[in-house]
């Protein structure tokens, strides 16, 4: 099975949601349902609490948003990459 990557374009922390917001590429194609996700470069677990609903950039763009634990604003940098299969280098 190939693993879902998702590559950080975007990380905003709006103090009126539950989480990170991280706008990002997922490749190859969509999340069905909340994914599972690991950070690539370490296999640490990130907490994934919803995928948001697209915005207009996001249906241009084709991005996904993610809400994700404010635990992991460590693993939620610009260019991070994380994947739906673990482990790290």
């Amino acid at each position: 099975m190939t693993a879902t990557e998702f590559q950080i374009n975007e990380v905003f922390d709006i103090a009126a949601r539950g989480g990170l917001v991280v706008v990002g590429d997922s490749r190859p194609g969509e999340f069905l349902g909340l994914p599972t996700l690991y950070d690539a470069g370490t296999g640490h677990p990130i907490h994934v609490l919803g995928v948001d609903h697209p915005t207009p950039r996001t249906r241009r763009t084709g991005e996904t948003i993610l809400v994700v634990d404010r635990a992991d604003a460590a693993y939620a940098e610009v260019g991070r990459l994380w994947r739906t299969t673990p482990g790290g280098s």
